[in-house]
């Protein structure tokens, strides 16, 4: 009696569908890849209780002839690839010849496609994998393809299905990532009769990043300009380290136009966050990676999710350089913005702007050509309003045209004496009181080029000696330590301070303020961080001998784990050896530790060293934290305006200080736009 039996192809296929399709996103997901490798650029989706009872896909893609359409639900059927060459080097999204099969067999299916060169459209209607209807239909160009009824002859798959809202908030996110990972595609997703997303496919990768992490999220995020390094190419968006999330729902990762689970990116995104970011928080991302075909393998998961890369190491260097020059280019200092609801007003329109002229002697734009470029004179908002300046009215002689501003009747445009050097191209209208009919002009020429050749540099690829340094701490530390000491030299001697500081708040806070507004600073976290660099890029940690050995005792825990890690605790700056049962002499300590936190410093080292399951290699810095956090300035410890000028110049003029080593800012601005936001001085 023969006990081995071949499955007919029914049960074959409703196995093969409890790998492929898991839920509704599952059928999107495989039919919108279908659409997109069948060049489409247009692709709606449309679902009603989820996807479960009723799912649309309709695409203006190439469409399938009369003959191939039956033969697409064939398991194993596919027209991506040929022989076992093909898998080698597999660049289309579909290829394993099973959804289609799989779909079909729980479910029942309506197809309606066209070829551009086909008079009429070709239908046929499918029902738990058997077709049962097949004609000739009119219909557009491309493929559309409805599903009803997915599980209806499969109720135990039914029951792991979670409410409807769920499972469209699972297809909601397929139709995301497709959108992210081919901007040049007009996305569409109907929800239940509501269209609850869209792209435009303009090619520009910001218009389905906005869509997906919407306005506030955007305008933190950061782009990761394209990195190569050996055929291995990185480029997309990441957030600024003071607005990461409690979880990594919103990182993305793509390679090769795919959509990917990754934990190689993920762990080289979260490591150019190090020392940025509070714990327990994570960036979020749209990164893209792109390599040769044959270097990664993406047939090694049922649902194409998970891929495996040839070279790891390269992908990970290539991640990490990528989202850490773009970090380093980044200020990432927080903005506050003045949340206040809008009044309406009668009088003045958006096009409605006032006025303020500011004379510029030729003296006056050789200082300002002479400005170092710190972070304190590249704000969020002098590039908004050098952006801005390609939109404002132009000026073609001294007398103001007030022509294309809608301005109250009877109103006589001003006259304005200017010096014969003065460019009236360089003109802006701010703002209009139309009660008043004051008009205030700005005159930025000076400003306006450095922004435009601060750009042309990015656009040009030019290098920074940060982004060197970063590119060559892969390949050599040494070398990497020596031009970060030029730069911050560099930095320093052409440095010379605009902020004042008018005060402290609360023991805690410096105030400053410049030309741009008000400047708030954490001291305890901007010195905290001053002395982890330092602490870093010291080879020996420096010492203090104490007069007399102190005694600290220690519980037994805390007391086992010290004793087996004293060659570590040297090379932090102690001099510690075992005195008695439980107890330590402790004859040196770091320099920048007073000798009445001994106790609670090496309790907190005990407490770090007790979670390392296995050596790491951030261990060294993890204690650096504890040295550095005890040696900081004192929040709710009052600091001379000396001290506070001192250090808030240090800050400003190196760019290495933006976060404490735990993550936290050092240092929020408020623009002085915003404070006149807050008092309606200015319109709204």
């Amino acid at each position: 009696m023969s006990f081995i039996k071949e499955l007919s192809p029914h049960v074959a296929n409703l196995i093969a569908a409890g790998e492929v399709v898991e839920r509704p996103a599952s059928v999107a997901k495989e039919l919108i890849e279908n659409a997109i490798d069948a060049k489409a650029s247009r692709i709606q989706v449309e679902i009603e209780n989820g996807g479960i009872s009723y799912m649309r896909i309709m695409d203006n893609g190439i469409g399938m002839s009369r003959q191939d359409a039956p033969i697409a639900f064939r398991r194993h059927a596919t027209s991506k690839i040929k022989d076992e060459n093909d898998l080698a080097s597999i660049g289309t999204l579909g290829f394993r010849g099973e959804a289609l099969a799989a779909i079909a067999s729980v479910s029942r299916i309506d197809l309606f496609t066209k070829q551009d060169s086909d008079i009429a459209g070709f239908h046929i209607r499918l029902e738990a994998g058997q077709i049962t209807e097949s004609e000739d239909a009119g219909c557009p160009k491309g493929t559309t393809i409805i599903i009803r009824d997915l599980f209806f002859n499969t109720p135990a798959r039914m029951k792991f299905l979670k409410k409807d809202y769920t499972e469209a908030g699972y297809v909601t996110a397929v139709v995301e990532h497709a959108a992210l990972s081919h901007p040049e595609i007009a996305f569409s997703l109907i929800k239940d009769g509501k269209q609850i997303f869209s792209t435009s496919g303009d090619k520009k990768l910001m218009t389905p990043v906005f869509s997906v992490f919407g306005r506030e999220l955007t305008s933190n995020m950061i782009e990761v300009k394209r990195f190569e390094r050996e055929n291995t190419s990185t480029s997309g968006y990441i957030t600024k380290p003071h607005f990461c999330r409690a979880n990594r729902s919103m990182q993305h990762f793509f390679v090769n136009g795919r959509y990917v689970k990754s934990k190689i990116m993920q762990a080289a995104l979260e490591e150019a966050y190090k020392n940025k970011i509070i714990t327990g928080k994570y960036p979020s991302c749209a990164l893209f990676l792109e390599l040769p075909l044959n270097m990664v393998d993406v047939n090694v998961h049922p649902a194409k999710t998970e891929v495996k890369f040839a070279q790891e190491k390269t992908v990970f260097e290539t991640v990490y350089i990528a989202c850490k020059n773009a970090l380093e280019q980044n200020d990432n200092i927080p903005v506050m913005q003045a949340k206040i609801k809008p009044e309406k007003q009668d009088n003045v329109t958006k096009e409605q702007i006032i006025i303020d002229v500011k004379r510029f002697t030729p003296e006056a734009d050789k200082k300002k050509t002479s400005e170092p470029q710190t972070r304190q004179n590249i704000t969020p908002e002098r590039i908004k309003n050098e952006e801005s300046n390609a939109k404002t009215t132009q000026v073609p002689s001294a007398l103001f045209n007030l022509k294309k501003a809608k301005l109250p009747a009877g109103f006589k445009p001003p006259v304005i004496e200017c010096d014969d050097d003065f460019d009236s191209s360089d003109l802006k209208v701010s703002t209009f009181d139309s009660e008043s009919a004051d008009i205030k002009l700005e005159y930025e020429p000076v400003k306006r080029e450095e922004y435009k050749q601060e750009q042309e540099n990015i656009k040009s690829g030019k290098k920074t000696l940060k982004n060197e340094s970063i590119e060559n701490h892969a390949c050599d530390e040494t070398e990497n330590k020596t031009n970060a000491e030029k730069q911050s030299k560099a930095q320093k001697s052409d440095f010379e301070s605009t902020a004042k500081v008018i005060g402290e708040a609360f023991n805690t806070y410096i105030v400053a303020q410049d030309k741009d507004g008000f400047i708030l600073l954490d001291k305890h976290a901007a010195h905290e961080r001053m002395i982890f660099n330092e602490l870093k890029s010291k080879a020996d940690m420096l010492q203090q001998r104490l007069l007399t050995a102190f005694i600290a005792e220690m519980s037994i825990s805390d007391f086992d784990i010290i004793s087996k890690n004293i060659q570590t605790l040297e090379k932090l700056g102690f001099d510690i050896s075992v005195f008695g049962e439980k107890s330590f002499a402790v004859r040196a300590v770091p320099a920048y530790i007073d000798a009445g936190d001994i106790n609670s410093v090496l309790s907190e080292i005990a407490e770090k060293l007790s979670n390392y399951r296995s050596p790491v290699p951030d261990e060294y810095d993890d204690l650096i934290h504890t040295v550095s956090c005890k040696a900081a300035i004192k929040a709710g410890k009052a600091t001379s305006m000396t001290e506070m000028q001192s250090l808030l110049d240090t800050v400003i003029s190196d760019n290495e200080i933006n976060c404490c080593p735990h993550g936290r800012p050092v240092m929020v601005r408020l623009t002085k736009y915003e404070i006149d936001k807050l008092f309606k001085r200015v319109n709204q």
